[in-house]
C-alpha cells in the first residue's frame, strides 16, 4: 500500500505518468517474451490445439470454440484466440478479419502460421472439425521437429559450453601464473579480466542452452503436489534460510572455505535426493498416463458410462505407478465425494505437469459433451509425443551430466593444485633467500658475481607472490565455476527447480573436497629441493 501510494504521488506530480515507465514496461515485455512466451509457445500451442480438437467432438460451434479456448488463459497462445473472439463479438469483425488482424501482432512464427492457416481455412469454407484435426497433426509434427532440433542444438551447445568454460579456466590459470612471475602493479585489473571471461562464457552458454529446447515443465507447480514435492517445500522453508545464515557466519569467522562448501553439499543433499526421486516418479507416471486415458476414454465411449465405472473396468495391473492414484480417486468417487476435488487430488498427488494439463483437457471436453473415445485418443496421442521426446532428452542430458561432473572437478582441481604449488614455491624461495645474504655477498666480491646475480634473479621471480590476493582470486573463480555448472546441469537436465538442490549438493561437495585435499596432497608429494652448497 505504501508503494502504491508513492507511485500515485509520482504520477500526480508528472502529469499522470512515471518517469521511464514506458521503457520499463517495454523491457519487461521483452523479457517475458524471451524467457516465457517464446519458450512455452511450442508446448502451449500443442495443448491448445489438442483442446480445440477435443471439444470439436462435441459438435461445438465456432463461437463456442473461440470462447472456450480463449477462456483457458493458462496457455500463452490462447490470449490471441481471446483477442480474435473479442474483435468478433464486440466490434463486429468476421472471424477471418479478426484472425488476420490478430496475426499481425504475433511474432512467434509457429503461432503466426497457425492463425493465418485458420483464417484461410474459414475463408475457404473448410469445416472447423476438418481443419482442427489436420492442424493438430501438423502442430504435433512441427513441435516434434522443433524439439528434436532443439535437442541437437542443446547437444552442440553443451559440448561448446564445456569447451569454452575449460578454455576460460585455462586463461584464468595462465593469468594466475603470469602474476606469480611478473607481479604487475595493477593486479586487480588483471584478475578482473579473468572474472569477465568466465562470467561471459557462463551466461552465454547457459542462456543459449536454455533457449535451445522448447519449454517442457515437469511438475505442475500447484500449492499441493506429490508427497515428495510437499516434503521438499516443508524442508526448504527451514533448511535454506538456516543454511544461508550459517554460511554467512562461517565466512565472517574465516572458516575453511572447503568445509563451508561441504556443509552446503551435506545440508542440500536430502532436498536434492528427494527432488531426484520425485523426478523419476513423475517420468514413470507420465509414461503410463497415455495408456490410462486412452483406456478410460474407450470404456466410457463404448459403455456410455461416467469416469467412476470406467475406472473399475480398466486393467490397473498394467499401471504399476499410477495404480495407487487411480485407486484413490476411484474410492473417493464411489463414496460420493466431489468429482472435481477428487480429480484435483489425483493431479496434486501425481505432481506431473503433463497429467495436470491433459487430464483437465479430457475432463473439460467430456463436460462440454465430447465423445470420450475420440477425446481419449486425441489426448493420449498428444501426450505420448511429449513423453517420447522427454525420453530422448533424458538420454542426451545424462551424457552431459556424466561429462559435467568430472570436468568440473578437473577445472577446480587444476586451479587449486597449481595455486598451492605456487604458494609452496613462494614460501620456500622466500625462506631460502633470507639465508643467502652472506653467500651472495661473498660471491659478488669474487669471480662468482654472475652466478650470484643469476641465482638471485631466478629466486626473485616467485618471491613477491601475493598468496592472499591470489587465494581470494582462486576462491572467487571456483565459486563462479561451481554456480555456473549448477545452473548448466539444471538447464540441460530439465525437471523441477528442486533439482538445483541436487546439482548444488553434488558440485559444492566436489569443490569442497578438492579444496580440502589439494594442500594436503601438495604437501605430501611436492617437495622443493634445497639449495645446499650454493
Amino acid at each position: 500500500m505504501v508503494f502504491e501510494s508513492l507511485l500515485d504521488r509520482i504520477r500526480q506530480s508528472n502529469n499522470g505518468t512515471i518517469p521511464f515507465e514506458g521503457t520499463v514496461l517495454a523491457f519487461r515485455a521483452k523479457l517475458f517474451k524471451f524467457f516465457v512466451e517464446d519458450k512455452m509457445m511450442g508446448s502451449d500451442l500443442l495443448f491448445m490445439l489438442t483442446y480445440m480438437a477435443a471439444i470439436i467432438t462435441a459438435n461445438a460451434s465456432r463461437p463456442e470454440i473461440f470462447a472456450y479456448t480463449g477462456a483457458r488463459r493458462e496457455y500463452v497462445s490462447t490470449k490471441y484466440i481471446h483477442r480474435a473472439d473479442i474483435l468478433v463479438k464486440r466490434w463486429g469483425y468476421s472471424y477471418v478479419e479478426a484472425l488476420v488482424n490478430v496475426a499481425k501482432k504475433i511474432e512467434n512464427e509457429m503461432l503466426f502460421s497457425m492463425v493465418n492457416r485458420y483464417a484461410n481455412a474459414i475463408e475457404s469454407g473448410v469445416p472447423d472439425e476438418d481443419f482442427l484435426t489436420r492442424e493438430l497433426d501438423t502442430i504435433r509434427n512441427v513441435y516434434r521437429s522443433t524439439y528434436e532440433q532443439g535437442l541437437e542444438m542443446l547437444k552442440k551447445w553443451g559440448d561448446a559450453y564445456v569447451s569454452m568454460l575449460f578454455s576460460g579456466s585455462l586463461v584464468g590459470i595462465i593469468i594466475m601464473v603470469s602474476i606469480a612471475i611478473y607481479a604487475p602493479e595493477n593486479v586487480q585489473g588483471t584478475l578482473s579480466v579473468s572474472y569477465l571471461i568466465i562470467f561471459s562464457i557462463s551466461v552465454l552458454g547457459i542462456t543459449t542452452m536454455y533457449k535451445a529446447v522448447p519449454g517442457d515443465p515437469k511438475t505442475h507447480g500447484l500449492s499441493q503436489g506429490s508427497p515428495e514435492q510437499n516434503m521438499i517445500h516443508r524442508m526448504e522453508r527451514k533448511v535454506v534460510p538456516i543454511l544461508a545464515v550459517i554460511v554467512l557466519l562461517l565466512l565472517l569467522l574465516g572458516m575453511n572455505y572447503g568445509l563451508i562448501l561441504m556443509l552446503i553439499g551435506m545440508l542440500l543433499f536430502p532436498l536434492g535426493v528427494i527432488g531426484f526421486i520425485d523426478d523419476g516418479n513423475i517420468t514413470l507416471r507420465d509414461a503410463e498416463f497415455p495408456t490410462f486415458i486412452r483406456s478410460v476414454g474407450a470404456i466410457q465411449g463404448g459403455k456410455g458410462t461416467t469416469m467412476a465405472p470406467a475406472l473399475a473396468d480398466i486393467d490397473k495391473k498394467s499401471l504399476k505407478y499410477l495404480e495407487p492414484l487411480v485407486n484413490g480417486v476411484y474410492t473417493k468417487l464411489n463414496l460420493g465425494l466431489s468429482d472435481k476435488q477428487s480429480w484435483q487430488r489425483f493431479i496434486n498427488d501425481s505432481g506431473s505437469y503433463l497429467i495436470y494439463k491433459y487430464l483437465n483437457i479430457y475432463r473439460d471436453s467430456i463436460q462440454i459433451g465430447g465423445k470420450a473415445d475420440k477425446i481419449g485418443e486425441i489426448v493420449s496421442s498428444s501426450m505420448l509425443d511429449q513423453v517420447l521426446l522427454r525420453e530422448h532428452r533424458h538420454t542426451l542430458s545424462m551424457g552431459f551430466i556424466v561429462l559435467l561432473v568430472p570436468m568440473h572437478a578437473m577445472m577446480v582441481g587444476i586451479f587449486l593444485f597449481l595455486f598451492h604449488i605456487l604458494v609452496t614455491m613462494s614460501d620456500a624461495i622466500t625462506a631460502k633467500m633470507a639465508t643467502l645474504g652472506e653467500t651472495s655477498a661473498a660471491l659478488t666480491a669474487g669471480q662468482g658475481a654472475s652466478i650470484a646475480s643469476a641465482v638471485s634473479g631466478s629466486l626473485f621471480v616467485f618471491a613477491n607472490f601475493d598468496a592472499k590476493v591470489i587465494g581470494t582470486y582462486v576462491v572467487i573463480t571456483i565459486t563462479m565455476l561451481t554456480i555456473a555448472n549448477i545452473f548448466a546441469g539444471k538447464v540441460v537436465y530439465g525437471g523441477d527447480r528442486s533439482l538445483i538442490y541436487f546439482f548444488a549438493s553434488l558440485l559444492c561437495a566436489t569443490t569442497g573436497i578438492i579444496y580440502i585435499i589439494a594442500p594436503i596432497m601438495i604437501g605430501i608429494f611436492f617437495k622443493i629441493p634445497t639449495f645446499e652448497g650454493v
